[in-house]
């Protein structure tokens, strides 16, 4: 009796391990598909679970992929210590990719330079951390941040061309419909 009631409970809790397993396999086959909110679901699913890491690496790309760059961030930044060399790779790369996309060129090469202490042979770290250190020469660390308009109201040269386009609006192109044809020469 005994020997059973150990066994099943081996079973029990290799089962909330498979299942944890079963809903991240699930979760990126639906990022593969393009589901994002279902990946995002299966993976939330098992969000409290011993592979907390590679569910938060997953959730962020899912995150990036819908444009919710800050939340990815946020999710990745829940990584402290990645379990494994692999994941560690793929989050610094992951990072600098998106700082890179942001206009964040320092922050990028720190990144890409620490995909590359992770795997030195890594040709697509070594090409964006090449692309990186030439935005940063040609751009300094960052590009500048977008001034901010004035919206209350336009100045002259753009009330002129709002007119101008106004103008272009209101009237209506017409079609040629007169076709001057030249005669035609017989079929050979």
């Amino acid at each position: 009796m005994k020997v059973l009631l150990a066994v099943l409970a081996v079973l029990l809790a290799s089962c909330s391990e498979w299942s944890e397993g079963v809903a991240i396999i699930q979760g990126n086959g639906a990022y593969q598909r393009g589901e994002f909110q279902r990946a995002s679901l299966s993976y939330l699913s098992v969000q409290d679970s011993s592979a907390a890491d590679i569910i938060n690496y997953n959730l962020g790309n899912v995150y990036n992929a819908l444009g919710e760059t800050n939340t990815a961030m946020a999710v990745w930044s829940k990584i402290t210590k990645p379990g494994s060399e692999e994941l560690a790779y793929r989050l610094a790369f992951n990072r600098g990719y998106l700082q890179y996309q942001r206009g964040q060129y320092d922050d990028a090469v720190k990144e890409f330079r620490t995909a590359l202490l992770m795997k030195p042979a890594s040709l697509d770290a070594k090409r964006n951390l090449e692309i990186c250190l030439l935005k940063t020469q040609s751009f300094g660390t960052s590009l500048p941040a977008r001034a901010k308009a004035d919206r209350s109201e336009p100045g002259e040269p753009q009330k002129a061309l709002l007119d101008y386009i106004n103008r272009l609006e209101g009237t209506r192109w017409k079609a040629n419909n007169h076709y001057e044809s030249a005669p035609s020469s017989e079929d050979w």
